[in-house]
């Protein structure tokens, strides 16, 4: 699975997760991290009998950073599950000052337990010791390990033991269908947040269903003037993480689906938490089902699944786009520059702070330090020629609106950016004087 996210990134600093994030990837040492997590996953397994009556989290803390941490983590991912949590050992004052890459409403207690209740357990390994290895291969109860230093994808097992313990909150799939369905229309536009995502003259923009994602929610002008009828994301930590970036994400998606009345599209891999952290969304989350592999494809009624591709265009953009349409175009998603050392770069305008970034950097590095980002590249620019292609073989059209270094966009109108004026290094770009977005758009 490859998960995607991406930002503008300034000037180098001694931060751990900055280091994390853009510094020298050690493909040897990821591997290896990365069979300790498989290894740890599988011997966890245990046949499945029913929930469990509670979770228990090993080993016990070490200090007060420790535990303001797991707690945050906890309370985060796992808040309002309703399953009773249970750590053994001493407590400790929590304390946001300890943490200060969370958000601070989110450094708090998740309710943890004085005593262990009886039933059946579910063992939780917040942090890989000898013993709990031992405790994992050892015990007849399942167990999963969420040590957010082990690998990129381990913190990402809170959103497994969420769905493995407790039912969703969100509405099912059917109902995700009608809400999307009831914005179809002859033609789409998506509008990522890549550098030449301003290079659009949004106000002539006329195509029947209109979509955006991620941090394009900070920029409300933007929101006002394309007025997308769709809004998606589906980052782990980006989205739906304790961060502070996270956070405020969060806060501005709410305040941009209210100010046009858009729907908000996430995968389910990672949304659990979502309608807790902000219950001001329901009745207009919509919740597409992920499937592992398979043919690519977009939701119908027979099958209302998409393919997770470790990416908000290839994942959700895209196939709702053909989805609810015939004629997609895409702009703003500019693709990867050689020279870049990160997945790729944005929009400065449609991007948060620096400082946003690194709260996310340093609250998640792992999830950082084993990125290959030139293979997820081109696994991701892989899944648009894919996906693309699957739209034409059916009668649909799939176009470029704007200058991109992907090769599948570049083949379908993108002129190179280079070739445009456009500086990814600034958010100053000049907009075409040609209207963009309806279905007889040339």
């Amino acid at each position: 699975m490859r998960c995607g996210c991406s930002g503008h990134v300034g000037e180098p600093t001694n931060s751990q997760g900055l280091k994390a994030a853009v510094g020298k990837r050690k493909p040897g040492r990821a591997r290896l991290r990365f069979h300790a997590y498989r290894y740890l996953k599988v011997a966890g397994r245990r046949p499945f009998r029913a929930y469990p009556d509670y979770l228990e989290f090993v080993p016990s803390v070490r200090n007060a950073t420790e535990f303001s941490d797991l707690s945050t983590r906890v309370s985060t991912y796992l808040g309002d599950a309703g399953v009773p949590m249970y750590l053994s050992g001493p407590r400790f004052e929590i304390d946001e000052r300890l943490v200060p890459f969370f958000d601070p409403s989110l450094v708090r207690d998740p309710g943890w337990l004085s005593e262990r209740p009886t039933g059946r357990r579910q063992l939780v390994v917040h942090r890989l010791t000898p013993s709990t290895i031992r405790a994992m291969v050892s015990s007849r109860e399942p167990s999963r390990v969420v040590d957010h230093r082990l690998h990129s994808y381990s913190e990402m097992e809170y959103f497994a033991l969420r769905d493995e313990t407790s039912w969703p909150t969100y509405e099912p799939a059917e109902v995700a269908l009608e809400r999307l369905e009831a914005v179809r229309g002859a033609s789409a536009f998506i509008l990522a947040t890549g550098p030449s995502a301003l290079m659009v003259d949004l106000s002539r923009v006329s195509a029947d269903v209109r979509i955006t994602c991620n941090s394009a929610v900070r920029n409300l002008d933007l929101i006002r003037e394309f007025r997308p009828h769709i809004i998606a994301c589906t980052d782990p930590v980006f989205h739906f993480g304790p961060s502070r970036y996270a956070a405020t994400f969060r806060e501005d998606l709410v305040r941009a689906a209210e100010e046009v009345d858009a729907l908000v599209l996430c995968g389910e891999d990672f949304v659990g938490p979502l309608l807790g952290l902000r219950p001001e969304l329901r009745g207009r989350l919509v919740v597409l089902p992920h499937q592992r592999g398979g043919p690519w494809r977009w939701p119908t009624r027979r099958n209302p699944t998409v393919r997770q591709a470790g990416n908000v265009l290839t994942t959700l953009m895209l196939p709702v786009g053909l989805m609810l349409a015939d004629d997609v175009a895409i702009a703003g998603a500019d693709g990867r520059e050689p020279t870049d050392n990160y997945f790729w770069r944005h929009n400065q305008n449609l991007q948060y702070s620096d400082d946003m970034m690194r709260s996310v950097f340093d609250a998640h590095p792992a999830f950082f330090r084993d990125r290959d980002y030139v293979d997820y590249y081109e696994g991701f620019c892989d899944d648009v020629e894919s996906l693309a292609s699957l739209g034409e073989s059916r009668g649909k059209r799939v176009r470029a609106a704007a200058p991109s270094w992907i090769p599948a966009l570049r083949s379908r109108g993108a002129l190179a950016p280079q070739a445009t004026g456009v500086i990814h290094r600034t958010a100053s770009v000049s907009r075409p004087t040609v209207p963009i977005g309806g279905s007889d758009a040339s």
